[in-house]
């Protein structure tokens, strides 16, 4: 058996089904509501939170301590573990950051931080990918080298009916969520080099998922798609987009899950989008 083991962090959005079995681990984000201070996955989750945005709170959220960290990673080692973490996007979080002052209490090596560069089940499939790879036995090079090649390759876009939330969060200015607002534009989320940006933007709601089909579609023409239909509480449009694209592309394994608390502070409820990229890309 492989002593490779990975840590990711709960923006990754892993649905549990994904995890069961793989030498996999996943570290809670924080969420802070009022003078509380929520481990997700713990202490809250994605319905949990949007409990609280019905009442009007504002949540905010927080990386992982490099404590937090450190109690995930110095168990792992003492059991002879080397421990790959694959942590959402440096550019917007701290988590990277946090993971390496944690790895440099421990012996040299024993923890290799990879920044995915995005986020939500864009480092999920990441995570999963290597996960699955170091069940299969490979070393520590290749599986490194085969995350450079996913995080290269992976596509992630996410429709949003509103900006408002995103404005509170500080992720678009006021006078874009109100331009927005007035005009009834929805826009699609999307990474470029670890940002989360606008990509592009719709004069609906039907325009904007059918812009997130459109992209998912366009890329399964070069064949078979690993796919990742992502969402915060609208499941039944979540389901219903993984079925159209089943009928229309050769997805070699899909996942429906739901974004995680940290990142629907952000956007808010009615999220929808995907995470995909090449099935070649995810043979272990």
């Amino acid at each position: 058996m492989s002593n490779l083991h990975i840590v990711t962090d709960s923006a990754a959005s892993l649905p549990q089904e994904a995890v069961a079995g793989l030498p996999l681990s996943i570290l809670p984000m924080w969420v802070q509501a009022a003078d509380q201070s929520l481990r997700e996955g713990i202490d809250i989750d994605s319905a949990g939170l949007y409990e609280l945005l019905r009442r009007g709170a504002l949540p905010t959220t927080s990386q992982p301590a490099p404590g937090n960290f450190l109690d995930v990673f110095k168990p792992l080692v003492e059991q002879g573990k080397t421990i790959i973490a694959v942590l959402v996007t440096a550019r917007a979080s701290g988590t990277c950051a946090s993971a390496r002052i944690a790895a440099d209490m421990l012996p040299a090596g024993a923890v290799t931080v990879f920044d995915s560069a995005t986020t939500a089940m864009g480092t999920g499939l990441q995570a999963l990918a290597a996960a699955e790879a170091a069940r299969a036995g490979k070393t520590l090079p290749e599986i490194m080298e085969k995350l450079v090649e996913l995080r290269d390759g992976i596509k992630v876009h996410i429709a949003v009916p509103t900006l408002q939330h995103l404005r509170r969060s500080g992720r678009v200015s006021q006078a874009q969520a109100l331009l927005a607002g007035l005009l009834n534009i929805k826009v699609v989320l999307t990474t470029e080099n670890g940002l989360v940006v606008v990509g592009e933007k719709a004069r609906s709601w039907q325009g904007a998922i059918n812009n997130v089909e459109a992209r998912i579609i366009e890329a399964g023409k070069a064949g078979a798609l690993i796919v990742a239909i992502h969402h915060t509480d609208i499941p039944e449009q979540a389901q219903e987009l993984y079925a159209r694209l089943q009928g229309k592309l050769d997805i070699a394994h899909g996942y429906v899950s739901e974004l995680s608390a940290s990142l629907a502070v952000h956007g808010g409820p009615g999220m929808l989008g995907a995470a995909f990229c090449s099935a070649h890309l995810f043979d272990s």
